[in-house]
């Protein structure tokens, strides 16, 4: 056994086993000065006593004795000596350990450290896959079952086939581009592929809070393939009419919902954030706190979002903080599947493969915008309206006002038509009086 790991004697004369239990005998003196032992009647080592080292020195002026170890463990009084003079050695120089009970202290730290470092460089072997399972999904408990539902599928199809057993450290961004590529060889938007590599950031993110990576992800290496995928669908008045027909047969209030981004171009997260303190039917205003680009504004309350509001309460009575509240009268997070289904069973996207084409609910927003560019009202006006920091984001509705633009170019036309007037002829350089 370890010296490190015995107990030392506190009593001159007084003898102890190693559960610290008294036994007879006394202490003898060795060869060597400052250590002594003591045999033990019971213990055996071979066919002699066991004998029980201690040694004895001054430590700040008071003399200290700790024992060492058992003659059966290993422990010579030569052995006692080294470690005597070892310790005095450092007393002397200033240097620590200064005591057994220190270096025991000393021992029992370094275990730590390397029992440490050797987890750590286990856990630095965890593959991608067994860290999914390990630490990711049980970090994802803050994110919605749909969100964990999707961000699996995604690992599953593009992910696990391809780094799943690969130690997470190990990955490299040649690895990820491989993933890129393939992906938009199937036919993957540059936006799905931007989610895969999204998903592989917040993993390595996480995984380098805990001490499993180091540095950036090699995500940020990746270079994907740049892609318009701004929406370009938008709703003509006969589909409107037949889509908010079909949720109000279905679902009045998913036809309430689409009412309001129909007619207020507003997101469904400002619309299922919108509280009654938030409406002012004498100002006829909404105000949007809070949206996608923390700006906050107006929007306007037109005779079909007036109707919705004083048919779901507007006079105040027994109802809810949330215009369109959860189930639970909170905050709703996500849009119904019957927007969806209803959109389905209407064929609204039927033959179509361009994501940017299909109807989805922010298609009711682009058509909020559609139509009034179609009415000629102004981009900058639009923009206000929509809620954008910058016209940029507006211009993709400018085609949409061709008459308008026709216009504004048409009236150049004959700028240039004017009678000749009189011409001045010019001076030739050196002329005289020059």
């Amino acid at each position: 056994m370890s010296i490190f790991n015995l107990p030392y004697e506190k009593k001159v004369g007084q003898e102890w086993d190693r559960k610290g239990g008294a036994m007879a005998g006394r202490w003898m003196p060795s060869q060597f000065r400052g250590v002594r032992y003591r045999e033990d009647a019971k213990r055996k080592h071979g066919v002699k006593a066991d004998r029980y080292f201690a040694i004895r020195y001054k430590l700040d002026g008071k003399t200290k004795e700790e024992g060492v170890g058992w003659a059966s463990e290993g422990m010579t009084a030569a052995k006692a000596n080294e470690t005597r003079a070892m310790l005095m050695a450092n007393i002397r120089a200033g240097m620590r350990p200064q005591s057994l009970a220190e270096m025991r202290d000393m021992a029992e730290r370094v275990r730590r450290e390397e029992e440490r470092a050797a987890k750590l460089e286990e856990r630095r072997s965890t593959t991608f896959a067994e860290f999914w399972e390990s630490d990711y999904l049980p970090s994802c408990n803050a994110k919605t079952a749909r969100t964990v539902g999707y961000e699996t599928g995604m690992a599953r199809k593009w992910l696990f086939p391809a780094i799943g057993e690969i130690p997470l450290q190990s990955l490299t961004p040649a690895m990820l581009q491989a993933i890129a590529i393939q992906a938009q060889k199937e036919g993957k938007s540059p936006a799905t592929v931007t989610k895969v590599l999204g998903i592989v950031s917040q993993v390595w993110n996480l995984a380098a809070a805990r001490g499993v990576v180091a540095g950036d992800s090699p995500t940020k290496q990746v270079k994907t393939a740049r892609r318009d995928n701004r929406r370009m669908r938008f709703l003509s008045e006969e589909e409107a009419r037949k889509l908010l027909d079909a949720l109000q047969a279905r679902s009045p209030d998913m036809h309430d919902i689409a009412l309001f981004s129909l007619f207020a171009g507003l997101r469904a997260g400002e619309i299922h954030g919108l509280t009654w303190g938030d409406v002012n039917l004498d100002a006829g205003t909404l105000y949007i706190r809070d949206p996608k680009n923390k700006v906050s504004r107006h929007a306007h309350i037109t005779p079909e979002i007036r109707a919705v509001l004083v048919r779901r309460g507007a006079d105040g009575m027994n109802r809810p903080d949330y215009v369109f509240p959860a189930r639970d009268g909170g905050q709703r997070r996500w849009v119904s599947d019957t927007f969806e289904r209803v959109v389905e069973d209407l064929g609204f996207n039927d033959g179509i493969e361009d994501a940017r084409q299909r109807v989805v609910f922010h298609s009711l927003r682009h058509t909020f915008a559609s139509w009034l560019v179609q009415r000629g009202v102004p981009l900058y006006t639009v923009a206000e309206l929509m809620g954008h920091t910058t016209l940029e984001m507006t211009k993709r509705y400018s085609h949409l006002a061709p008459d308008t633009m026709r216009a504004a170019a048409m009236g150049l036309s004959g700028i240039l038509d004017r009678k000749p007037g009189k011409v001045l002829p010019f001076r030739q350089r050196g002329a005289e009086g020059e």
